[in-house]
């Protein structure tokens, strides 16, 4: 008996294992950015979406709250930042591409309005 329950708990103990290795294959992560406006939001998104290792990537513009969800085994929170940088935008903790950010859009850098002129 306490040679099935061995094996029992051996199984169990390994199926945690199993599922806890399967979450570090991916990670979710939710970070400010300075986009401003709805070409903001498609330029990152679409950059993000496209990017080797990202699943996906969602820009809030009401909060400018950027959700990417990526595999850890190809891509690091720290190179997200990055590539998000090199289409002139900072995040938290990474600064912009200086002339990445001056070919953007005015409306994008807060120069104009994003509205249409009539």
């Amino acid at each position: 008996m306490k040679y099935y329950l061995s094996i029992l708990a051996l199984i169990i103990l390994t199926s945690f294992n199993s599922a806890h290795a399967q979450n570090e294959k991916t990670k979710t992560i939710t970070f400010i950015t300075t986009a401003i406006c709805e070409e903001c939001k498609e330029r990152i998104e679409e950059k993000l979406n496209y990017t080797k290792g990202v699943i996906f990537a969602e820009l809030n513009l009401e909060n400018k709250m950027l959700t990417v969800k990526y595999k850890t085994a190809l891509i690091t929170e720290q190179q997200i930042k990055e590539v998000l940088a090199s289409i002139g935008y900072s995040s938290d903790t990474v600064v912009r591409d200086k002339d990445a950010y001056l070919a953007l859009p005015k409306c994008c850098r807060g120069e104009s309005s994003c509205e249409p002129e009539k």
